[in-house]
């Protein structure tokens, strides 16, 4: 019997452990989170697919309110945390391990380009949201852009509600939410093949990167100084402001 019990601990630390286990408590934590908003006032729409013809994307949170659009994108990271809003990468620290990520600002960035293609009359900018877990320390982030919050899942309504001017209608709220529900991709195989275009599109990424080209815009990267260091930049800059 103990045999069997240290067994049944080992399995269910090693699932505890999974990212898939650790993305559903994030994305649970943030669902009761957002449950505090007013719900006269807010459309919660969460795990969006959406599709502009040519790609598609995954949105893990939307919220559609008076106030305005805010699009969340969860990351569960732990240890120390180091990025700014114009990086390529950012740094995860674990004691003396380190591993660099996509910058999340602009991966939200191609989300709320994504939902701009669907809310084209939508003229105000939308609201990007990192939440990291609870797990990480934000030891050094840099943002300047008004509308870029990088924070823990427990600031989230407190950011989205320290916006007080009145954007939408509650008709407005209800036509743009029923719009995005209408769009959202629900079919398996269609949600499989988005994760796919996701490994194909980094690996295409990589390659480039590797010949020293912009992903881009096809251009040569160049080496640059900036205040942070050496990085290497697009050529065509300032057409294109792609950094690696």
């Amino acid at each position: 019997m103990p045999f069997l019990f240290l067994l049944f601990m080992i399995i269910l630390a090693a699932i505890l452990k999974s990212p898939a286990v650790k993305g559903f408590f994030g994305e649970l934590g943030v669902r009761s989170a957002l449950n505090r908003l007013d719900k006269e006032d807010f459309r919660v729409l969460h795990n969006i697919t959406l599709s502009d013809g040519k790609k598609t994307t995954q949105i893990d949170h939307v919220v559609i309110g008076r106030t305005g659009i805010f699009v969340i994108e969860t990351k569960n990271y732990k240890g120390w945390i180091f990025g700014s809003e114009n990086s390529a990468k950012w740094t995860q620290t674990i004691y003396n391990s380190k591993r660099q990520f996509q910058n999340p600002i602009r991966q939200n960035y191609s989300h709320i380009k994504m939902l701009e293609h669907y809310f084209p009359g939508y003229k105000q900018p939308m609201v990007s949201i990192i939440n990291f877990t609870s797990n990480s320390t934000l030891k050094k982030v840099e943002v300047t852009s008004p509308h870029i919050h990088v924070l823990h899942t427990g600031g989230i309504v407190r950011a989205i509600r320290s916006y007080q001017e009145t954007i939408l209608s509650k008709p407005a709220i209800a036509a743009f939410a029923d719009h995005l529900e209408k769009a959202n991709i629900k079919d398996p195989k269609l949600k499989k093949q988005h994760v796919q275009t996701i490994k194909e599109t980094q690996q295409q990424k990589k390659r480039q990167l590797s010949a020293n080209t912009c992903p881009n815009c096809g251009s040569p990267l160049i080496s640059r100084i900036g205040k942070h260091g050496n990085f290497k930049g697009c050529s065509s800059f300032p057409t294109c402001r792609f950094t690696a």
